[in-house]
């Protein structure tokens, strides 16, 4: 999480390609596609689409906390959603459960040819707690549209090779119906390991930062008035978040969720895609919108279950909150 300030290139802003952050040490550009950049074989796209449990309103598995008052770095449990994806022990990027074997994250943190573990249960990135599982990830689909120049479609899914039980560190976060719009001005919550400062290193414990949601259409009208360009530069799917003294993610956040609070509980309406200048005042972060991807996320879990009915029923708990649009209290 960065703090306010920053300027990246010694002194002038430039463009912060959180997209590509892995290719410098990965050397290969993020796959897309299901099985870890591979497509699905014809008989796993045949035959099968399960319906999406419906008649959920008021959840009571997803989205809760322990009530911990806490600053930076967050305090255990208070985020028990949040994973770590690794590749050798290693945090690449953040991510969220949503269910008892299915993890969010943005799709350029995925790697075709690299073997991913999901990290839960922990506030610090390397030590293994007593609460902690890591579990190696058995499949995973970007959403074919996903363009690493246009920072569209920036959302992936990972299956995970075993199913997590659920504990008080352990917990999937609420995701929102397509109707969903969380509404300019609300304040939000955003986590993960990533540099305080952008030439700073990864940090080990689990980060926390408020931020003011802005959506799409002002978010774009900020950047372009910053950077003195007409090009769209904030595209649909997404939305917008910076808090008033600039804190912002910074590199090593990427995939992680952002999350706001409505009624004791907690709805993931972003994940963390690409941004300008880490905590620079002016520069939004800009987010994967969840609710936008609702029923892509919906339509890549039916199709997984066509394969294996255990991964549709893994998801059942997959809840999400007809809430319609989220206003700040």
């Amino acid at each position: 999480m960065a703090s306010p300030g920053v300027l990246l290139g010694g002194g002038s802003p430039r463009l912060l390609l959180w997209l590509l952050l892995l290719q410098p040490r990965l050397g290969q550009a993020p796959a897309v596609g299901r099985g870890r950049g591979r497509a699905w074989p014809p008989e796993r796209r045949a035959g099968g689409s399960a319906a999406f449990p419906t008649g959920l309103s008021a959840p009571a598995d997803c989205g809760h906390r322990s009530r911990i008052v806490g600053g930076k770095p967050a305090a255990a449990k208070r985020w028990p959603w949040q994973v770590s994806l690794q590749v050798d022990n290693s945090h690449i990027c953040g991510g969220s459960l949503i269910a008892h074997q299915w993890v969010m994250t943005a799709a350029h943190c995925i790697f075709g040819h690299l073997d991913y573990t999901v990290k839960l249960g922990d506030t610090h990135v390397h030590h293994k707690a007593s609460t902690a599982v890591a579990v190696p990830a058995l499949d995973i689909v970007s959403h074919q549209y996903f363009n690493v120049r246009a920072f569209s479609e920036d959302i992936a899914l990972v299956l995970l090779e075993f199913p997590v039980t659920y504990s008080p560190h352990i917990q999937p976060v609420c995701l929102p119906e397509k109707s969903f719009q969380v509404a300019s001005g609300t304040e939000c919550w955003v986590t993960g390991w990533g540099r305080l400062v952008e030439d700073g290193e990864t940090m080990v414990e689990l980060q926390e930062v408020k931020q003011t949601i802005i959506r799409g259409e002002k978010c774009d009208e900020m950047y372009q008035k910053r950077l003195k360009t007409l090009r769209r530069l904030v595209r649909k799917g997404v939305i917008c978040g910076q808090y008033h003294g600039g804190e912002t993610p910074c590199r090593g956040d990427s995939g992680g969720p952002l999350v706001c609070e409505y009624n004791n509980t907690w709805i993931q309406v972003g994940i963390v895609s690409w941004g300008i200048a880490c905590g620079q005042k002016g520069y939004p972060v800009v987010y994967s919108d969840v609710s936008y991807f609702r029923e892509w996320v919906i339509a890549q879990v039916s199709q997984a279950s066509s394969l294996d009915p255990v991964a549709l029923l893994t998801f059942g708990l997959f809840l999400v909150l007809p809430l319609g649009i989220l206003v700040t209290p």
